[in-house]
């Protein structure tokens, strides 16, 4: 009788370890079937990703063309001023060095003109008037006042 019921038991142990294992069979090959499937989807996918990642390729390569010639633009039109820039500032650092440069340019007089001028071009409004605005004079001992020797 032990030997009906072992035998039985192993019958039943046996059956349940050839489920599990059919099982775990079953669940591989499904796993393995759908990423297959994900890969043949993904794969479909790669001629338009290629596609894109060369467009934006292209794109960069265009920009940096547009910015070298815009560079050579620039550069030819600096080599073209320079001449005239460095002879503007021969003639200024020329004239600086003679004795008209190291004279004062405007007297007070002609300050006070031109102050005149503008002050009866432009009439001053209340603000301007309290001090408050931008077209205020400077007041002819400024230099006393600002704690300069």
């Amino acid at each position: 009788m032990f030997a009906k019921l072992m035998m039985g038991a192993a019958a039943v142990l046996a059956a349940a370890l050839f489920a599990y294992l059919g099982n775990r069979m079953i669940n591989a090959y499904g796993e393995a079937r759908y990423q297959s499937g994900l890969a043949d989807g993904q794969l479909k996918e790669v001629p338009g990703i290629l596609a894109a990642n060369a467009r934006a390729a292209q794109a960069g390569l265009d920009a940096r063309d547009r910015v070298i010639a815009a560079d050579g633009a620039r550069d030819a039109e600096l080599g073209r001023l320079l001449p005239q820039i460095l002879s503007a500032q021969d003639k200024v650092t020329a004239y600086a060095a003679s004795a008209a440069g190291r004279a004062a340019c405007l007297g007070p007089d002609r300050v006070r003109g031109i102050e005149a001028d503008r002050s009866a071009l432009f009439p001053a409004t209340p603000a301007d008037a309290a001090g408050g605005g931008p077209t205020g004079s400077v007041p002819a001992d400024a230099i006393a006042h600002s704690g300069r020797p």
